[in-house]
């Protein structure tokens, strides 16, 4: 019979897998036994593209919200701002099992992804900001239905915060087991190389409007910042900060969903800063040993 503790730590683990599962687009609900049954009707973990809001929450100012909603007509969904208490939980539960069940190092894995040409500033800057995913199979073409597209490639390096979807969720349990994906944190340090095309790439993929890449780029993974020698401010502050000002970004969102292009955003671009500042605490914490969230 399994002690108490050891039933708290399986009940851990498990919504921990269900974050990273939800994550990847796998909105089934764990049913009393432990199997995953049916989908989800909840408003928020029932969106099959929660991705879509979770990582465009994580990206600095609105430039990433107006492309996905403005140019392909992407839908993002508020809930995950006006329960951000429930999406804070998401993020964190995702990093902590990349800490706990980072799988072993192998030089040879490389991940392959298709990706906006304005993501490529944010690489160039010399870090990601939103949770990278990435494919051991090659580029998928379902994710090239975006406007103006680029190739990435991406070397993991030792040391590094990252999850092997294979190591972890079984065929049985994951819906997209068949994309072979490894998903990388935000606010990781890379460094990026430009690459040529193959003339195989510039055929066979296009973006969604029918044209091909506009370039290739090697990317590879560095090491994870401690954040909590850059970031002075209290962290209970800048929770209360993010609490106190998420219906109001609720709201400034649903302003892009109308593509009101006159409203001010300013106050929705400062309520993500802080998300981000606590976030990058939090993952710290995590990552070099600290406060548990």
């Amino acid at each position: 019979m399994e002690k108490p503790l050891e039933q708290e730590s399986q009940q851990l683990l498990i919504r921990k897998i269900d974050a990273l599962r939800f994550y990847g687009g796998d909105t089934r609900e764990r049913c009393s036994n432990g199997y995953v049954g049916r989908e989800s009707q909840d408003a928020m973990f029932g969106d099959k593209n929660a991705y879509w809001t979770l990582n465009a929450l994580l990206f600095e100012g609105i430039k990433n919200e107006q492309e996905r909603i403005w140019t392909e007509d992407h839908l993002l969904n508020t809930e995950f701002i006006r329960r951000i208490d429930e999406t804070v939980q998401i993020y964190t539960d995702i990093f902590t099992l990349m800490k706990e069940k980072n799988a072993d190092f192998d030089s040879s894995a490389v991940g392959r992804r298709i990706e906006r040409a304005s993501s490529i500033t944010y690489y160039e800057n010399g870090f990601t900001q939103s949770f990278f995913s990435c494919s051991k199979s090659g580029f998928d073409m379902t994710f090239a239905q975006k406007s103006n597209i680029v190739l990435i490639e991406m070397e993991l390096a030792r040391n590094v915060p990252f999850i092997d979807f294979e190591k972890i969720l079984s065929r049985k349990e994951y819906k997209h087991w068949d994309e072979r994906e490894i998903l990388l944190p935000p606010f990781i340090n890379i460094e990026i190389t430009e690459m040529p095309l193959t003339v195989s790439e510039t055929r066979r993929i296009k973006d969604l409007n029918k044209r091909p890449p506009l370039g290739k780029y090697r990317l590879k993974a560095v090491e994870f910042p401690d954040y909590r020698k850059s970031i002075l401010d209290s962290e209970t502050i800048i929770w209360q900060q993010i609490y106190d000002g998420k219906d109001s970004a609720a709201h400034l969102l649903e302003m892009i969903h109308k593509k009101d292009k006159e409203q001010d955003y300013e106050e929705y671009i400062r309520w993500k800063e802080k998300l981000h500042q606590y976030l990058k605490i939090q993952f710290s914490n995590i990552w070099y040993g600290g406060d548990e969230f």
